[in-house]
């Protein structure tokens, strides 16, 4: 994720550097309000997905029997501690 903010800036870098050049005062205060305007959304968008990645595994409970890591921690199922008194996970039922 952090490779693609650098590719952002960099894009952003030469997007608004190469015509300021040759740009009147009014065109570079444009272009810097769009670049400025593209970097805050880019940021805010990797924000919201950082939280988002949280939340899907901040709290989670193991489900013991769907051969999934639901809590993220990298364990499925029986093998997670968290079900080690769950009955699927003894031989019962």
């Amino acid at each position: 994720m952090r490779t693609s903010i650098l590719s952002i800036l960099m894009a952003l870098t030469v997007v608004v550097a190469g015509p300021l050049a040759f740009a009147g005062q009014d065109q570079i205060t444009e272009q810097e309000t769009v670049a400025s305007e593209t970097l805050t959304e880019t940021v805010e968008v990797n924000e919201m997905s950082e939280v988002a990645d949280k939340m899907d595994t901040d709290g989670a409970k193991e489900d013991c029997t769907n051969s999934a890591d639901d809590d993220g921690d990298t364990i499925i199922d029986c093998e997670d501690s968290d079900c080690a008194e769950d009955p699927s996970c003894k031989g019962g039922y």
